[in-house]
Formats: C-alpha cells, sequence, structure tokens
C-alpha cells in the first residue's frame, strides 16, 4: 500500500506541475456585457478536439435553444466571438440569459447538427456557463488575459469597450464581488486595445485574484470611487477576472484573437484560431496535446512506482 500511495502522490505531483490547462478541461466562460447587434464576446474556450462554440438560451437554469454557433478547433482561445440569431436578438428587449457551451464536432465537415453534435459536459455539468446579455445604444464590455504576473505594477487589458467616457477599474476580487479599488485608467467611449492599468500592489497577495470592471465618468475626467457608476448587466458588474501569477512566471499561452473589429460587430475580436497557424500554435503552447502527454508520462511513472516499489 505505501508503494501505492507514493506513486499516486508522485503522479499527482505530475499533473498539477502540467499548469492550469489540465484543470480547465473543455469549458466557455463569457461575463456580462451590452451588445447592440447580438455579437457576443466569450472571454475563453478550451475544447480537447474541434467543435462548436453555441450560444443557448437559458430554460430555467439549463442550456435551452441554439441560438448561435460557430466552429472552433481544438485548443484554447480567448476573446472569441459569436452572432447571436437575428430572429431571437429581435424579440430581447432589455437583458437576456444565454449560454456559452461547447459542442463536439461529430462528422467534420457537415455542420453543426445539434442532434449529432451533442454538447459536452465537465464533471457532469455543462462544459460552458450561464451569463447576461444587455441590450443597449452602445456596447459595453472588457477582455483580459485571464491569468499572468503584474509586469511593472500593471495590468494588461486585451481589449474593451466603454459605452461613455469612463475609466478601468482594477478591483480586489472578494467572494465574487467587487472589493477595494487597487488601480484605474481613464479612457474615453469606444474601443480600446492593448491597455495596461497601474495597480496598488500593497498588501495584494502573490496570487491574488483581481476583476477590471468598466465603469462611468461622474464629469471630472477621473476615476472617483464611490462618485462613477460601475456598469452593471442584471445586477452584475460588467468585469473580467484576471488571476495574478508569480513575477517571471506567465500563464499558458492562448490563441487570442487579433485585436481589430469585426465587420457588423460590436467592435469584437476577430478570432483567428481556426487558421492552420494557429493550430500549430497551440499544440506547441501545451494548451492539450503536451498536457495529456504530461498526464500519460505521469500514469506512466505511477504504474511502474507500484510494480517495483517494496510495499
Amino acid at each position: 500500500m505505501r508503494a501505492t500511495a507514493i506513486a499516486l502522490g508522485l503522479f499527482a505531483l505530475v499533473v498539477l506541475g502540467s499548469g492550469v490547462a489540465v484543470a480547465h478541461g473543455n469549458h466557455a466562460t463569457a461575463t456580462p456585457q451590452v451588445s447592440t447587434n447580438g455579437t457576443v464576446v466569450v472571454e475563453e474556450a478550451v475544447l480537447s478536439m474541434d467543435g462548436y462554440l453555441v450560444l443557448r438560451a437559458d430554460d430555467d437554469g439549463e442550456p435551452g435553444r441554439v441560438v448561435g454557433v460557430r466552429p472552433l478547433d481544438s485548443g484554447r482561445h480567448r476573446g472569441v466571438t459569436v452572432q447571436a440569431d437575428a430572429a431571437f436578438w429581435s424579440k430581447v428587449n432589455r437583458s437576456v440569459s444565454l449560454w456559452a457551451v461547447l459542442h463536439a464536432d461529430a462528422e467534420e465537415g457537415d455542420g453543426f447538427d445539434p442532434a449529432v453534435d451533442n454538447m459536452l459536459r465537465w464533471f457532469g455539468e455543462p462544459a460552458g456557463q450561464r451569463f447576461s446579455v444587455a441590450r443597449g445604444d452602445r456596447p459595453a464590455s472588457v477582455l483580459t488575459r485571464g491569468a499572468g504576473p503584474l509586469e511593472n505594477g500593471t495590468l494588461p487589458v486585451v481589449a474593451a469597450t466603454l459605452p461613455d467616457d469612463g475609466s478601468l477599474v482594477v478591483y480586489a476580487a472578494d467572494d465574487g464581488t467587487l472589493g477595494r479599488a487597487l488601480g484605474a485608467r481613464s479612457l474615453s467611449a469606444g474601443r480600446h486595445t492593448d491597455v495596461r492599468v497601474s495597480v496598488n500592489t500593497t498588501g495584494l497577495d502573490e496570487r491574488a485574484v483581481v476583476a477590471v470592471a468598466v465603469t462611468t465618468d461622474g464629469g471630472d475626467g477621473r476615476f472617483e470611487p464611490g462618485t462613477d457608476a460601475t456598469v452593471h448587466v442584471a445586477g452584475e458588474p460588467v468585469a473580467s477576472r484576471y488571476e495574478r501569477l508569480p513575477d517571471g512566471r506567465d500563464s499558458v499561452r492562448v490563441n487570442t484573437p487579433t485585436p481589430a473589429p469585426g465587420p457588423g460587430s460590436d467592435g469584437g475580436d476577430i478570432d483567428r484560431s481556426d487558421t492552420a497557424e494557429t493550430r500549430a500554435e497551440t499544440a506547441a503552447d501545451g494548451a492539450w496535446p503536451g498536457v495529456w502527454s504530461v498526464v500519460v508520462a505521469g500514469g506512466v511513472v505511477a504504474a511502474w512506482l507500484i510494480r517495483h516499489l517494496d510495499v
């Protein structure tokens, strides 16, 4: 039994050492946002196989009917845009709950068929997330890389769209809510890319979780806590989570879309993750093939130890 315990312990260390991607599994995440034409920004999608990123209407807390879809190749993608069906979006007056979920591609090249291309699951739950989207005259959203160091005391924001002049504000994440403000960057209304926000790291844990939220300006051109309003959708802030990693470390590289406005969209990112170039990049980054190689290798080592160590 001692040999088995040691081997399993080593296997766990090997898996944990392989990085964040193992824990991710097949999943998609999205945050509250405002859209003008039904274009939705999905923060992250991780697929272990070629498949589909699908928007589904909420049905009593479960993914309901399909209202939007786009294909994705295997790997990890960030900042993917999905267009909701025009017929569905035309009936949205204020806000709506949607699911961003992943489906397998059962028969490659035949197009999406929900009857065949089944929804993927992660630990028994849908491989995705429910989130709120509001219909508005001007879009609002924010997208970070999800994890990384605070280089020179600044947090990188991949893209953000402000409905009015305002700020991107970094908050300590306190049990899923916005805690104390750690820093802000004033911006004009519209879409911005590759923005860095200064952060006061005093008292901030080396691996702290923070959130970047969109606020509107009270009229003085700079962020004023307690005065400038955070943009909310269905009672939730328009914000993106960011996990601080120790300096010198970085998250697994992702297929981040080219930060340029797409035609007919809210100016969301154009995702190029379905190209051969980014497929090779994903494999090189170890987002999936590398991780599972480590897992398999760990299993082999554990099995060898169980056979050879004294019980």
